[in-house]
């Protein structure tokens, strides 16, 4: 049946057209349109409340951070939080524990910045991770020692990863989106922007060019720039939930509807990760861990799987009818093949630059402002899109048979809760921390 439409150039031109046009790149396109839209209404919407974000300024807020290993960025997170423009909160900081290697320099930084400057902060705690359980993350544990001791005045409670370096306007923001009506939760998300364009942090850049359109339309937060108002992690039960989660974000949506709260994602509140340091076998991990997180805690999961698995299908027909064009030395159905497959590839890089425009578009309202591409960078986007794709179908599929993940030095087993899938570990107080540090980040 193959070989018979390789024979026949017509047939081979309509198949093509219509598994590439129809059913791949037409639903990318619409997906990206929506997106441009909503980055495009949704920052407009966050410009208009310039006059009048100053109000929650005063709001009790208080900036959580877990920390398990000693980020590179680790200082100028701490520098970019004592700039918050922002009148009344508080930084509680929870450390792995007094031995790991982020206690020093964050106990160090801390104390120079109150020397050297006033920071915004109006009380700042570093603390140990009192207690190491068996069930859920050790991140997990660590937000949860938090939420169990806040301040009875507090409101909102914003996280922030060790590799998020903020603006200013940072806290203000989230606190400001997150006391809307109905809005229970807000975050931003991360772009990254290799500056060496090196050849594995151009392939992450592409995969979450993709992923961002997709937690944006799955309703999919990021726990690195997180906001949660206090009656809404009361009422969802927040608390129990993160006893046997490996994260916080993917696993706040469902118990947060539940509860008749509604989440919000702030284009403007993009963080910018210019990193290159990565190799493309923790690259590939990675991307499988942040896949394993929507399978473990995400209800539309299914969708995320679904979008993975179909465009590696797609992928795979098309190498395979290649090869069997160039064995059977069926040149003009190669041809037909391959310049099909480069308008597809060419087409998705196209639509990721859109995005990219989009997204610098968002984060330009905070003065942030992303680099073009140049000719040069366009034609290599183009170039790794496929190694962006192979590495995408190697990490959804090791996402779906992981039985165990390891993050930061740690090994978690996947375990099943009362019906609701989480994790559990042997996790020991020196347990690998000399690989405390992610692969990549997070």
């Amino acid at each position: 049946m193959i070989f018979s439409a390789l024979s026949d150039p017509a047939s081979v031109l309509g198949w093509w057209l219509v598994v590439f046009l129809l059913v791949a790149i037409v639903p990318q396109g619409i997906l990206t349109a929506w997106f441009v839209q909503l980055m495009r209404s949704k920052s407009q919407a966050y410009a208009a409340r310039v006059g009048i974000r100053e109000q929650s300024a005063g709001v009790p807020a208080e900036v959580v951070l877990c920390l398990r290993g000693c980020d590179p960025t680790l200082k100028q997170v701490f520098e970019s939080l004592a700039r918050q423009r922002y009148n009344h909160w508080r930084l509680r900081v929870v450390v792995d524990s007094k031995t790991d290697p982020a206690w020093p320099v964050a106990t160090a930084t801390v104390a120079q910045l109150t020397k050297d400057q006033r920071p915004s902060w109006r009380e700042v705690t570093i603390e140990p991770l009192a207690q190491r359980p068996t069930e859920g993350s050790l991140k997990c544990a660590s937000l949860r020692q938090v939420l169990q001791t806040l301040d009875p005045q507090t409101q909102v409670v914003a996280l922030i990863d060790a590799d998020c370096i903020v603006s200013d306007q940072w806290l203000l923001s989230l606190v400001d989106e997150c006391l809307q009506p109905g809005v229970g939760a807000v975050s931003g998300n991360r772009w990254y922007e290799p500056v060496g364009n090196s050849l594995t942090g151009t392939v992450r850049a592409i995969w979450n060019a993709g992923a961002i359109v997709q937690m944006t339309a799955f309703g999919i937060p990021w726990g690195g720039s997180l906001a949660v108002r206090r009656d809404a992690l009361e009422a969802c039960r927040w608390v129990d939930v993160l006893r046997t989660t490996l994260c916080e974000d993917t696993s706040l949506i469902s118990p947060l509807t539940q509860a008749g709260w509604r989440y919000c994602f702030v284009p403007p509140l993009l963080a910018i990760d210019e990193d290159d340091a990565i190799l493309i076998a923790p690259l590939t991990r990675w991307i499988s861990r942040q896949l394993l997180t929507a399978r473990l805690h995400h209800p539309l999961w299914p969708l995320v799987a679904a979008h993975g698995l179909f465009t590696s299908a797609v992928l795979a027909a098309a190498v395979i009818f290649c090869a069997v064009a160039i064995v059977f030395s069926n040149w003009p159905g190669l041809a037909l093949v391959a310049s099909s497959l480069a308008a597809y590839e060419a087409i998705s890089v196209l639509l990721v630059l859109v995005i990219k425009q989009s997204a610098a578009r968002a984060v330009a309202v905070v003065q942030t402002n992303l680099r073009p591409l140049s000719s040069g960078q366009v034609f290599r986007w183009i170039l790794l899109l496929p190694l962006t794709q192979i590495v995408y179908a190697v990490a959804i599929v090791s996402s779906l048979q992981a039985r165990s993940i390891e993050w930061r030095g740690i090994t978690y087993r996947i375990t099943r809760f009362s019906g609701r899938l989480g994790v559990s570990s042997n996790a020991s107080p020196a347990a690998s921390l000399e690989h405390a540090v992610a692969e990549v980040h997070g």
